[in-house]
């Protein structure tokens, strides 16, 4: 498990998650790289040209590609949008769900990986969305 941090957040924003959190779920995937401010926002791949509409803040996104490497990236969030009730559910039940995700494509034959498969997870203003996405 690889840890990289692009950019240092002003007072006002915040990640969903720590390192210490992240440690605890997914301690066993050696071949994890988790980027935290990459870019600013989530942006969809171009080889993506069918995505869900996403009319709230994504927050985290997990990738799984054609050569079995994994990545999680976070995005930063302004501290006045994300309450600590939110924070405290992503920790406890969304990172429970990326984990989840993550064993069911590492588990996968090579005859079933098609692409990159994508969870993006949002945050909607009071609630967390979670979708899923296959490309090229």
């Amino acid at each position: 498990m690889r840890f990289k941090y692009y950019r240092n957040l002003n007072q006002h924003e915040t990640y969903v998650t720590t390192k210490k959190q992240l440690k605890n779920h997914f301690s066993s995937l050696a071949d994890l790289d988790i980027l935290f401010g990459l870019t600013r926002q989530f942006e969809w791949d171009s080889r993506c040209p069918q995505h869900p509409k996403i009319t709230g803040v994504v927050v985290a996104e997990a990738s799984v590609h054609r050569d079995r490497t994994l990545d999680l990236s976070f995005f930063p969030i302004a501290r006045n949008t994300y309450s600590e009730v939110a924070y405290e559910e992503f920790n406890h039940d969304i990172l429970a769900d990326l984990q989840r995700w993550v064993g069911e494509q590492i588990e996968k034959p090579d005859t079933a990986i098609v692409g990159v498969e994508q969870l993006v997870v949002e945050w909607g203003g009071n609630k967390h969305l979670l979708h899923y996405v296959t490309f090229l």
